[in-house]
């Protein structure tokens, strides 16, 4: 007759133990790691937003300056290169833009002195992850010439 001892089904509750605890950690691990990741998804959208709406000023005050040189001014399309933004260019031959920045320019009915100036700002243009601001400013022209307040 054989006896068994009690010392082997020990150790192998003991594998299983250390298997369960580490199934556990892992599991953990991989919450805490979506989470990192989820956040840093969400600040790099507040980036991109905020870059957008710094655009779209940048955009106004460009237009406002073209229209004091010059009333005939009727917008452009602004397209910045990664370099223009401080930013590394991307790998791969050609320079990708960006930003894109849309400035066009209104004659308000019934008002001949006045300018509307309609701003919309994409950072990065192509991305799917593209953060867009618009924005608009009613100036007039003999206040830009004098220097006054828009």
């Amino acid at each position: 007759m054989r006896v068994h001892s009690g010392r082997r089904s020990r150790r192998g509750l003991t594998t299983v133990a250390v298997l369960v605890c580490l199934v556990i950690i892992l599991l953990i691990s991989g919450v805490l790691l979506k989470i990192g990741v989820a956040h840093r998804d969400r600040v790099r959208a507040i980036e991109r937003s905020l870059q957008a709406e710094w655009l779209a000023q940048a955009g106004l005050d460009r237009a406002v300056a073209r229209l004091a040189s010059s009333a005939g001014y009727a917008g452009e399309t602004w397209a910045m290169a990664p370099r223009d933004l401080g930013l590394t260019q991307a790998e791969g031959g050609e320079p990708a833009r960006a930003a894109l920045v849309l400035i066009k320019i209104e004659k308000p009915p019934g008002a001949p002195d006045q300018r509307l100036i309609k701003v919309q700002a994409d950072f990065p243009p192509d991305s799917p992850h593209r953060a867009r601001h618009s924005t608009q400013m009613l100036v007039t022209l003999g206040a830009l010439k004098t220097g006054g307040s828009r």
